[in-house]
């Protein structure tokens, strides 16, 4: 019988070392690096509280008016966020940072 064994070093195993070190609930900088560590996305904690009074974030929590992520919902929202792979570029795409011209007709 042949037995294979697992990469016991893969990213599966990385991302829950990283999760295990995480309290239950986080602070906007520990969500900030929790986020980075675990799944690789960098978002400022000031971005993180622009998402929040956006309402577009991850799940959010209140403890006598100081935010709280649970890694939980972090994880949700950055599965979410991830977009799936793709070979090729947006339909739509715009140019960054141009702002549209605008044609005047003159008489």
């Amino acid at each position: 019988m042949l037995v294979i064994a697992r990469n016991a070093g893969g990213p599966a195993m990385k991302n829950r070392q990283a999760a295990a070190k995480y309290p239950k609930l986080l602070r906007r900088q520990q969500a900030s690096e929790y986020l980075l560590a675990v799944h690789g996305l960098q978002f400022a904690p000031s971005t993180l509280a622009k998402f929040a009074c956006q309402g577009v974030g991850p799940q959010i929590r209140f403890v006598n008016s100081i935010p709280f992520y649970p890694p939980p919902g972090l994880d949700v929202w950055a599965r979410a966020t991830i977009s799936k792979p793709t070979a090729r570029a947006r339909k739509y795409a715009q140019p960054r940072g141009r702002r549209p011209l605008l044609l005047t007709a003159t008489a």
